[in-house]
């Protein structure tokens, strides 16, 4: 069985969205309970990741880090935005997706990690899909 749900979000300007119970919530409708769940952005300046879910100092630091290795500047030669140009490396850095283990129902990291939505330009109407496959 495959199930995929598109979601849209709105974003912030440097910002982290925790999307896990989108992400439940797609598992429970799709009455899958092993298997594999991917979740995607198709925007090339947004990522998707999954973090413990240890209290928003982690959260902090992420973008903090972020923004320190990846600044935005004017000499990129991608010339959009200082903004965009480091988003689309941000992207290519950290990724726009990840693959989750669906055992029992249950996401194999609930519990300990949570998945967030990365926007590295914005702010922006952002859309990210779940895909449920298993059986």
């Amino acid at each position: 069985m495959v199930y995929t749900k598109e979601y849209t979000l709105t974003t912030g300007r440097d910002s982290l969205q925790d999307i896990t119970a989108q992400i439940v919530e797609t598992i429970k409708e799709s009455k899958v309970n092993n298997g594999i769940v991917a979740v995607e952005t198709t925007a090339s300046t947004a990522g998707i990741f999954r973090i413990t879910s240890y209290g928003r100092e982690v959260l902090d630091d992420i973008v903090r880090e972020m923004r320190r290795i990846v600044p935005a500047r004017i000499n990129f030669y991608h010339q959009d935005s200082p903004e965009n140009a480091a988003g689309h490396i941000k992207n290519c850095l950290f990724g726009s997706s990840v693959s989750l283990i669906l055992k029992d129902g249950k996401l194999l990291c609930e519990g300990k990690d949570d998945v967030f939505f990365a926007e590295y330009d914005g702010p922006r109407e952002r859309s990210f899909s779940v895909c449920v496959m298993g059986e």
